[in-house]
């Protein structure tokens, strides 16, 4: 089951004024487990940074954003939904933290109103809290990785720098000789042999 998991990163950030300081922001990440969420945003912010410290990863008590495209700030709202015990008659309240996507306060309120709509359960809004959260991540399925990962493998085989760098590996290979290769990934997987080139049965030339 996937959770809300909180990546700090420390890197270098100019200023308006062009100085350069040091800062410390917050990802949100609905990744499997810490690994998989600090995996994430690594791979996310790479592209734009190259100089980065993860410093901490923890899982967080959100259990659901309501999003509003127009929004550049994450506010969490503690809201209570209240229950009547039915032997002793006693209400209880039980805390439940949701992140509402918005431009400033008056939006965060309108649109966590608006997510809460249909709602058949009692509540009570606790408190509304702007959070320093730069970005939220969504989680990416397996296979979404994998379609990205053939995505990319495609546009190196189409390149014309790679077509030609192996028609001349092929070329260079001896008549006779079968050229074969495995794979093995940090990860642990291992891709088994397999023959990339193949000369060793010899070629007729009337064919």
């Amino acid at each position: 089951m996937s959770q809300w998991i909180e990546v700090k990163v420390r890197y270098e950030k100019l200023t308006e004024t062009g100085k350069s300081v040091k800062v410390t922001d917050p990802y949100l990440v609905d990744a499997l487990s810490c690994t998989e969420a600090e995996a994430r945003v690594v791979e996310e912010i790479t592209p734009f940074c190259k100089d980065f410290n993860v410093l901490n990863v923890g899982k967080t008590k959100i259990s659901e954003i309501f999003w509003s495209e127009g929004g550049d700030k994450f506010y969490k709202v503690k809201v209570n939904f209240i229950t009547i015990d039915e032997k002793t008659a006693a209400e209880k309240k039980s805390a439940s933290y949701i992140l509402v996507q918005a431009s400033n306060f008056a939006e965060a309120l309108a649109n966590f109103n608006e997510g809460m709509r249909g709602t058949l359960a009692d509540y009570e809004i606790e408190g509304i809290n702007e959070t320093k959260i730069v970005d939220v991540y969504k989680y990416k399925k397996p296979e979404e990785a994998q379609n990205t990962a053939e995505e990319v493998a495609g546009k190196v085989a189409a390149d014309k720098g790679v077509q030609r760098a192996v028609r001349n590996f092929r070329n260079a290979v001896p008549e006779g000789t079968k050229v074969s290769t495995s794979v093995h990934g940090a990860d642990g997987t291992v891709i088994q042999e397999t023959v990339i080139v193949d000369k060793s049965i010899p070629r007729n030339d009337d064919d």
